[in-house]
């Protein structure tokens, strides 16, 4: 260290003198002719600064700076979180009531009428007994003296309507061993002979288990006018239980009214008296 110093030293004399003379001295060059060469670090000068730095106010070390204190902000209030309740139980609906029967409103009853007086019945018309004659209708069948249409079974019906009337009526009795049918209706041009032919047919039609078997006819004159009967014989299957019948028809010509009459026996005898005793009393409204 101590030669390199030397060697600054002269160098610097050297160069000095450079700069004062303008060119090399003898001894700057005895001195390079002497000491080789030799690379010499060049020493790093540090420029200098154009102006110093402000100076800078050393902070004392003992005295402790009391820290500025800075203002902390005051902590937020955090909202503490929500705790969502726990979900309510969801009530079952209610059943709802049925609603109740309104009553319907009682109905106002009517007011009862008041009862007219009943009037007092007058004495009870007194039927006229029946007898040996019938007279209604618009004609008259007259009976023997010794029977009385009380205990004949007499039974008067509708014809062609439901209640007999002088137009049409259905009569039927008994009488002293005979079963008598007697009916009446409008004429309608029907004569005596198709009345008897119906009735026979009618006769057949109303008892389908007996055999039917004509036996005779003829004119007959009722209440002064012109009739025809027919007689027959009716059996069973087996030809027993034999009986006969007679069969009447005629017109009341001033009511136009037709009449048929049969009676039926097993009797011949009380069969004939029977059917001309009816038909010989019988007689037409005057």
């Amino acid at each position: 260290m101590g030669l390199v110093a030397s060697l600054l030293s002269l160098l610097l004399l050297v160069v000095a003198g450079c700069s004062s003379g303008g060119s090399k001295s003898p001894v700057a060059t005895a001195v390079a002719d002497i000491v080789p060469t030799a690379t010499v670090p060049t020493a790093k000068v540090a420029a200098e600064p154009t102006s110093l730095p402000a100076e800078t106010s050393v902070p004392d070390p003992t005295a402790t700076t009391a820290p500025v204190a800075t203002s902390v902000p005051a902590p937020t209030a955090t909202t503490a979180p929500v705790v969502p309740e726990k979900p309510t139980a969801t009530a079952e609906p209610t059943a709802t009531a049925e609603p109740t029967a309104t009553a319907e409103p009682t109905e106002t009853p009517e007011p009862t009428e008041t009862p007219e007086p009943t009037a007092t019945p007058g004495p009870t018309a007194t039927p006229e007994p029946l007898t040996n004659v019938y007279d209604k209708y618009g004609f008259k069948v007259e009976l023997d003296q010794d029977a009385t249409f009380a205990t004949a079974h007499l039974r008067i019906n509708g014809w062609t309507e439901t209640v007999a009337d002088e137009a049409q009526g259905l009569m039927t009795f008994d009488y002293n061993g005979a079963n008598v049918v007697m009916f009446w209706q409008p004429q309608n041009g029907d004569t005596p002979q198709e009345t008897v032919d119906l009735t026979y047919q009618l006769q057949q039609l109303g008892n389908p288990g007996q055999t039917y078997a004509p036996l005779s006819n003829g004119a007959l004159t009722i209440d002064g006018g012109d009739g025809r009967f027919v007689g027959f014989l009716t059996s069973d299957v087996s030809g027993g239980n034999a009986s006969g019948g007679l069969i009447g028809a005629w017109t009341c010509a001033d009511s136009e009214t037709q009449i048929s009459l049969t009676a039926t026996g097993s009797d011949s005898t009380a069969l004939q008296i029977r059917f001309d005793r009816l038909t010989s009393g019988f007689s037409c409204a005057s």
